[in-house]
């Protein structure tokens, strides 16, 4: 019978997992990327206050903005940390899905 418990349970884990798992593969790379900018401009770019309006912003100014961020040549207090941390493929594709927001 415990034995029959434990392989139950097992079952149970694996499919609930793996239906994680396959929960988990529709969401893009972008959007995950994204997760960490949600908490200052909000979970569709929509900013507060100071904090810029990413869905009004188009993908070459985003882009602009977190190479600047980036390389120091735009001053920032929480930006250049963020950005110096991202691959330049990942810049691009935070721009894309930022700038496609406004689109929906």
């Amino acid at each position: 019978m415990l034995k029959k418990m434990k392989i139950i349970l097992l079952v149970g884990m694996f499919s609930t997992g793996y239906s994680l798992l396959c929960s988990a593969a529709h969401i893009s790379r972008a959007e995950l990327l994204a997760v960490g900018c949600f908490s200052c401009h909000g979970w569709e770019g929509i900013g507060a206050k100071r904090i810029p309006k990413l869905s009004k912003l188009t993908k070459k100014d985003i882009s602009e903005s977190l190479h600047g961020f980036k390389t120091g040549e735009e001053r920032s207090t929480i930006m250049g940390r963020h950005a110096k941390a991202y691959t330049d493929e990942e810049i691009t594709l935070l721009a894309e899905y930022f700038s496609n927001l406004k689109n929906k």
